[in-house]
């Protein structure tokens, strides 16, 4: 037998090569950072004879919470099967140049300084025909992976070229979750799936496209929760789902108002949470259906200062603008009140949740049927598993890609909201979408180093959601 590290005859066919497959030179660590997020799975990288011979997934991660699995085998097929495309015919090792007309496929080899003097000579071009404006480059999580677009983006922003939003180059982006929440995945990390009771697939295919955290939702099953597949093909997910839900192409808003509307006339919405984590209770005028403001019910009074009506006082208070905390208060859900405005006319005023209910009126089960093809014994089942378990919401970034997908997503907020399943473990609504803004992307727009630059950017932010 032959052992690690011993010399071993040449390969003399298949046979040999098979007999020598568990045999190696070296082990060392490896990851791929070509799109991959969130990237980097640790690898055991085999070296044989100078060459990459195999790689698998490290599983050096520990348990972090106890009854938890953990996050072994953090890698997939992809990853595995990278020294194959290291040692790929196709691979380009050398800048190449075109030596025919373009898509001719006539290429010959230059020396890298010849390559980066033409590059240079073009950039320096550009500047002074048209200006440093007409340098672009686009945005895109390929080309070297993040680092390299790092680099590059720095290496054109300096020279006062234009970087392109990798989010409107590919689209991957989940606009909802952002407008609601100010954030792309203000949820949990992915082992939190095992706590679900109800997991909704919606705009996903995660047994394809989330190998590596896949196994938290399976997982999620054996610990007794179910699957809900909401997708108009069968995907490989659907083959490991309890249910799978054929919905029409850009329905999902209906589909999701239908269940919102079952879970608010059967009563199993969670009250409490509505009042407190929601802007469900804040009044609303009914003249110009804008939320009422201490601007309009004093001299000087702020645009931010929202309103409530107590019921244990009987009277319009106002919302807490520190912290969510009711404390005494016990705002309405249902009813209409009146609110006297600065110059002494009287309006109209209701809970948001009262004109959601009547907003809602035109999502029955059996007309949201019609739109999204689901039947409406579905739809009511759903929603009152939806309203009984801890749900979570696992998507992709179809919605984003969809007209009005935005109001999809929000569509998908609501239900959660309206029977609490936020802030808990096996709860909330995720895309794995990377954000501009958000994390390291924060290195793309940041002109200078320190806390004062940083703050800037994060006030552009603001600036933005406010704006759209």
């Amino acid at each position: 037998q032959i052992k690690a590290g011993q010399q071993v005859p040449a390969y003399r066919g298949w046979e040999d090569l098979y007999r020598q497959k568990w045999t190696w030179d070296k082990v060392a660590w490896g990851t791929h950072c070509v799109d991959c997020y969130p990237g980097n799975c640790p690898y055991r990288v085999y070296v044989k004879d100078g060459i990459v011979w195999r790689e698998e997934p490290g599983g050096n991660f520990e348990v972090r919470e106890e009854g938890v699995p953990d996050l072994n085998p953090m890698g997939c097929q992809k990853g595995a099967m990278w020294s194959q495309m290291l040692y790929g015919k196709e691979r380009v090792l050398h800048p190449l140049k075109r030596a025919g007309e373009r898509g001719e496929g006539k290429w010959k080899r230059v020396s890298w300084d010849e390559a980066l003097t033409d590059v240079a000579d073009a950039i320096l071009d550009a500047i002074q025909e048209v200006g440093p404006e007409s340098i672009i480059h686009v945005g895109t999580p390929a080309q070297g992976g993040f680092l390299a677009g790092l680099l590059l983006s720095r290496l054109v922003m300096l020279l006062g070229g234009l970087n392109t939003d990798v989010q409107a180059e590919i689209n991957d982006f989940a606009p909802g979750l952002f407008l609601t929440f100010g954030k792309f995945d203000p949820v949990a990390s992915v082992d939190d799936w095992f706590h679900s009771e109800l997991t909704f697939i919606w705009h996903h295919n995660p047994v394809f496209a989330s190998i590596p955290w896949y196994h938290y939702v399976a997982e999620s099953r054996y610990n007794g929760g179910e699957v809900i597949l909401v997708a108009p093909d069968v995907s490989p997910s659907a083959v490991h789902a309890d249910y799978l839900v054929p919905i029409r192409v850009g329905t999902d808003a209906a589909f999701a108002l239908a269940m919102c509307k079952v879970i608010i006339d059967e009563g199993l919405y969670n009250a409490a949470f509505v009042k407190e984590q929601t802007d469900l209770p804040l009044l609303v005028r009914a003249d110009n259906k804008c939320f009422l403001r201490e601007q309009d019910v004093k001299q000087d009074g702020k645009d931010n200062q929202f309103y409530f009506f107590d019921t244990k006082t009987q009277k319009l208070v106002e919302a807490a603008r520190g912290n969510l905390g009711l404390d005494d208060v016990d705002p309405a859900l249902e009813g209409t009140y009146e609110a006297t405005l600065k110059d002494g006319a009287r309006v109209k005023v209701r809970p948001v949740f009262a004109v959601l209910r009547e907003k809602l009126r035109d999502y029955e089960p059996e007309q949201a049927s019609a739109v999204c093809g689901i039947n409406p014994d579905v739809i009511r089942m759903l929603a009152r598993k939806i309203a009984q378990k801890k749900t979570h919401f696992l998507t992709g970034w179809n919605a984003g890609k969809c007209y009005h997908g935005d109001l999809m997503e929000r569509s998908m907020c609501l239900l959660l909201a309206l029977t609490a399943n936020w802030g808990k473990k096996g709860t909330g609504i995720r895309s794995w979408s990377t954000g501009m803004f958000d994390g390291f992307f924060m290195s793309y727009a940041k002109e200078r180093a320190g806390r004062e630059e940083t703050q800037r950017i994060l006030d552009m932010r603001t600036e933005m959601i406010d704006y759209f």
